[in-house]
């Protein structure tokens, strides 16, 4: 198993990981890579990015800001958190993904990434790779 660290930037931000992906899977061997994200207020998603679908990213990132609104009346709140939009937020996400290799590589469409999604920011966070 590899794990991948990063910094997130803002409160809810996508972050394309896919060639830190590709980096940590050189030299594995295997049918499948499996992404995990050890976070309840983060989640990881395959979607479009690159020529035709640069906003894509940001899109997400603004609808789920309006799909879930941090101030609504959440009882979470009530035990002394101030995040329950970011649990919900992550909720509608993925804590893992699984893409086939290809000869030892990400079996990806031309305009498919890998995006790790921080609703909880901004902090370090981890991503598990392993190779099945």
């Amino acid at each position: 198993m590899r794990k991948l660290v990063l910094r997130t930037e803002r409160q809810t931000q996508l972050i394309d990981i896919t060639a830190q992906v590709r980096q940590a899977l050189e030299g594995r061997s295997g049918q499948a890579a499996v992404l995990f994200v050890p976070h309840t207020t983060a989640g990881i998603v395959r979607q479009a990015s690159g020529e035709g679908a640069d906003a894509v990213a940001a899109d997400i990132e603004a609808a789920l800001q309006r799909i879930v609104d941090e101030h609504w009346s959440w009882r979470h709140t009530a035990e002394g958190v101030q995040n329950p939009s970011a649990h919900v937020r992550s909720a509608l996400t993925s804590s893992s993904i699984t893409i086939p290799l290809e000869h030892g590589q990400l079996a990806l469409g031309d305009i498919q990434t890998i995006f790790f999604c921080e609703f909880d920011g901004p902090r370090e966070r981890k991503i598990y790779v392993t190779v099945t």
